[in-house]
């Protein structure tokens, strides 16, 4: 196995993917193995099956806010005001029909790329790894439901949720693989751009967020010995490599690519076609110049 792409989670600035797997596919960059979170394994899935890129540019583009979840505000105070059992912030049953209806699971089934999706037991708070043999609309559904704002899904009788409680970004996977290359797209600047000290209570919880966001990708890399991403986001081999169960030493080359500025609390559930076709566009500009040198 050669290639991996890495696509991490965080709500509607998920667009910013579609922008870099543009790029990926100009250059013919194709993975052997896409790991995805919450909408990142929406798009993972999307990928995986072979959705042609102007269907996912179109589908991005075309539901906007009401065709993917139904705010449900009062009905949670109330429940939370009278001590009554948990109903989440949202109704995302326009997100599961919109996935149902064009994720190709059987396509999926039959991919020549490895597809793995993550999703966190919300009884066990253990997080677990679906690939493409079992990947199915429950799966999906799960990955991407953002804890209290998302219902968690039935998975086999039990409940999950959001993969990226735990792992973001699912880096883990295609290091275990022992792929060469790897692509990890970030949906924040923070951990690949430098960025300024907090101005403002907001600014100081938005970092705060920003950081919870990249922390999975760099535990599992800090775990394995890698330093910390040059300022081109590039990770630099390791100087004795990483014993791999008794293989050979393993370092491959791992870049990101990620949003060059902050993109605020606000961009994580606009589903607008607007800042969709924004981010689609800013994937496709940062791809070109974060990872232009190594493609």
């Amino acid at each position: 196995m050669k290639r991996a792409l890495i696509l991490s989670g965080v709500g509607a600035r998920g667009a910013f993917q579609i922008g870099v797997w543009k790029y990926l596919k100009e250059r013919n960059w194709t993975p052997d193995l896409v790991c995805g979170t919450s909408v990142g394994a929406i798009n993972a899935v999307a990928i995986g099956a072979g959705m042609p890129l102007d269907r996912l540019f179109e589908i991005w583009t075309t539901y906007h806010r009401p065709m993917i979840y139904r705010v449900r505000m009062l009905r949670f105070l109330v429940n939370l005001l009278f001590g009554r059992p948990l109903k989440p912030v949202m109704d995302t049953g326009p997100l599961r029909k919109m996935v149902a209806r064009h994720l190709d699971i059987d396509a999926l089934r039959k991919s020549r790329i490895d597809v793995i999706i993550t999703a966190v037991n919300v009884l066990t708070a253990r997080l677990h790894l679906f690939n493409q043999h079992v990947i199915d609309i429950d799966h999906v559904m799960a990955s991407s439901a953002m804890p209290i704002l998302f219902p968690w899904q039935q998975i086999d009788g039990e409940p999950y949720w959001d993969g990226g409680v735990m792992a973001n970004s699912p880096l883990l996977p295609a290091l275990e693989s022992g792929v060469d290359e790897i692509i990890v797209v970030l949906l924040s600047p923070v951990g690949n751009v430098p960025t300024a000290v907090p101005g403002s209570l907001t600014n100081a919880m938005e970092l705060v967020f920003e950081h919870f966001l990249i922390g999975s990708c760099q535990t599992a890399l800090a775990s394995r010995g890698w330093p910390a991403a040059g300022n081109s986001g590039e990770y630099p081999p390791l100087a004795h490599g990483v014993e791999m169960g008794g293989r050979d030493i393993y370092s491959p080359t791992i870049k990101t690519v990620s949003p060059s500025r902050m993109l605020g609390f606000r961009s994580l559930l606009n589903f607008s076609v607007r800042q969709a076709r924004w981010l689609i566009d800013e994937g496709y500009r940062n791809a070109r110049s974060q990872l232009g040198d190594i493609l």
